[in-house]
């Protein structure tokens, strides 16, 4: 079960509408299908609250929205403040048929724990549930109570969570894991439609297509650029080396103290056509473990760390430089053994539960080495994305710890942070070390496995799951990428053995021996033949 806090709005009537209009997924704008929208549950009794229907058969929102907003009004409350509070409630497509009767228990359970409406308050805010899905409602309520005080729902994204663990306990559902705040803030709908515009604009014009959302986009790139950086300075400047506009934050108490930072796309070619600018995101609505306070803390270090992580990874060579084919095989190694270190950490904690100093060096471990992933993922796919990207995501879900707490940083996860940064300098992979390439590939899957069943044995579900998805993701890549090279060798290897048939026959002396000539019916009978006379 899952109950989704969607982005408070200023329109009940508007927002009714949408929830009562029928029809397929993709007619009307609706994103899914609505059919037999009703009123199931309510601060009153659903039949006082059923809206009535036009001539046209279409419902019609006036009294129901006049009866929701009516505290709103009352209280002088203006559109500015967006009163209009909006939850969606969702059963896993595998659960059984919950009746509307159920569905109203759930929606009541997840108001009261909300705290909009306490069961038994009869002073409480106006609300409504309406469904129009056999799998999911939606609970509409205005954010003033009937006695005129206002309402302001606090941590309600953790609460509405808490509400559905306690729904799929009391219904047998499909469990789900607990609020851990490790996940990715998600694209929303008119991000993924700016993309499509964009796309489509695009395609039009003849332009490169943008390789996804600008969310995205930046996630990948804020994580190549952190990738062995040590502080501020050096990771804003490879953001800006990398096409990404960087925007600082200062206090305003203390102007020379940063406190935040944001980052944007530059709007460029088909995005200029068609009138998008420019959106910036501050670093924590990228990933968690992405602002400025949990970069803060990973390059934060004493110098007995600093001097570990020199001796045990070597300095990293000069990125503008050109590298000899040993420095970059050394680069390749290197990654490979810090997930190798990084795997056998995990290792370690999982056979290890109650080992405190072993969970924090896992911990540490696994974070470090997602700057490998990021390196990895840069340095093949670029800015157009693909396998590679979306691995390092979900490794990023698996890696970070609860509720965006920081782990110490060890002298191997120093190490490993340098490799990454270090992997870097490559610029780009060669078709040569493509062996390389294979063998890394092999490392991150086992790392992803062995965090995988780390995750499982400290219950936590949904990062488990990120680990698996990682892993599925990279043994494929491996398994294309292998084929590949395994069909330009074998077309390599016939090539050269027809150029060296080729030449030889071309070089070699032609020499022709003539058969000797067919007997003929009138020519001598040859030697030693014997006559039918």
């Amino acid at each position: 079960m899952i109950g989704k806090v969607c982005r408070r709005g200023t329109d009940t009537r508007r927002l009714l509408g949408y929830l009562f209009t029928e029809g397929l997924a993709g007619e009307r704008g609706l994103e899914s299908a609505h059919v037999d929208a009703r009123v199931i549950a309510g601060y009153q009794a659903p039949d006082g609250l059923e809206p009535e229907l036009r001539p046209n058969g279409r419902a019609d929102m006036s009294r129901l929205a006049a009866l929701l907003d009516a505290p709103v009004r009352a209280g002088g409350v203006g559109k500015e403040v967006k009163a209009t509070y909006h939850l969606a409630i969702s059963a896993a497509p595998t659960d059984r048929l919950l009746t509307d009767a159920e569905w109203a228990d759930i929606a009541e359970l997840y108001v009261d724990r909300l705290g909009l409406a306490k069961r038994g308050d009869d002073e409480a805010v106006r609300w409504v549930a309406v469904r129009h899905a056999d799998n999911h409602v939606h609970v509409v309520a205005t954010l003033v109570r009937q006695d005129g005080r206002r309402v302001f729902p606090h941590h309600d994204f953790y609460r509405a969570r808490e509400a559905s663990l306690e729904v799929e306990r009391t219904y047998r559902l499909t469990p789900t894991s607990a609020v851990d705040r490790t996940a990715l803030p998600e694209t929303t709908r008119a991000e993924q439609r700016k993309h499509r515009i964009a796309v489509g604009e695009s395609a039009r014009a003849g332009l490169p297509a943008p390789a996804g959302p600008d969310r995205e986009v930046l996630r990948a790139r804020v994580r190549a650029a952190l990738a062995g950086s040590d502080g501020w300075e050096d990771f804003a400047g490879r953001l800006r080396l990398s096409g990404v506009l960087v925007r600082e934050r200062y206090s305003t108490r203390d102007p020379g103290e940063l406190t935040g930072y944001a980052v944007g796309l530059l709007a460029t070619g088909a995005r200029v056509r068609v009138g998008q600018e420019t959106v910036w995101f501050g670093g924590g609505k990228l990933a968690p473990d992405l602002s400025l306070p949990q970069l803060r803390a990973c390059w934060e270090q004493d110098e007995g760390d600093r001097r570990g992580a020199s001796r045990s990874a070597g300095s990293p060579p000069d990125p503008t430089g050109d590298l000899s084919e040993l420095e970059r095989r050394r680069l390749w190694v290197g990654a490979e053994n810090a997930v190798h270190r990084a795997d056998a950490d995990v290792r370690h904690a999982t056979s290890h539960p109650l080992d405190a100093a072993a969970q924090a060096a896992a911990q540490a471990a696994a974070a470090s080495a997602g700057e490998v992933f990021g390196a990895l993922s840069w340095l093949d796919e670029r800015k157009r994305g693909g396998p590679l990207h979306a691995a390092a995501e979900d490794y990023g879900r698996a890696a970070r710890d609860f509720h965006r707490r920081t782990v110490p940083a060890t002298v191997p996860s120093r190490s490993t942070r340098t490799a990454a940064g270090a992997l870097l300098s490559a610029r780009l992979v060669k078709r040569a070390e493509t062996r390389h390439l294979l063998s890394l590939l092999v490392r991150l899957t086992a790392l992803s496995e062995s965090l995988a069943r780390l995750r499982e044995t400290q219950g936590r579900a949904a990062q488990a799951l990120a680990a698996r998805r990682a892993a599925e993701q990279l043994a494929g890549e491996h398994l294309r990428r292998a084929g590949a090279a395994s069909s330009a060798v074998s077309s390599a290897v016939t090539s050269a053995v027809t150029s060296a048939v080729t030449s030889a026959v071309t070089q070699a002396p032609v020499s022709i021996e003539l058969a000797p000539p067919h007997r003929t019916m009138s020519g001598p009978a040859p030697r030693g033949a014997s006559s039918s006379r």
